[in-house]
């Protein structure tokens, strides 16, 4: 019989059109819309798509951001040595996400004096 698949289909569709979402794509603090602009970054600069980013990829976007507002003074041996934690002179976006991360515990928490 037809009808049970139809009536299964049916039934997902009600239950999916009466779910709430995902939730806000709208990043809410500093450090989300920070995260969000470094994951948007990676994208942008991952120009081969294979997952990680080179010395190459990256001396490609940083020359993409001279003479603009973004401009940056870093180059891509120093993006590497900060982020790449496995030594494989990339940087995958975990990497990217955990170095970040890092980064900014160390800001918000700096060490107590002595």
């Amino acid at each position: 019989m037809t009808s049970r698949p139809i009536f299964t289909v049916l039934t997902a569709a009600s239950f999916a059109a009466c779910s709430p979402g995902p939730g806000s794509a709208i990043p809410q603090s500093g450090i989300e819309r920070q995260m969000l602009g470094l994951m948007q970054k990676f994208d942008r600069w991952d120009y081969d798509g294979d997952g990680e980013l080179n010395a190459r990829e990256i001396d490609t976007g940083i020359r993409t951001l001279k003479g603009s507002s973004r401009a940056v003074t870093y180059t891509a041996d120093e993006v590497i040595a900060h982020y790449d934690q496995n030594g494989n002179k990339t940087i995958s976006l975990r990497e990217a996400q955990a170095g970040y991360r890092q980064r900014t515990d160390q800001r918000d928490n700096p060490p107590a004096e002595r």
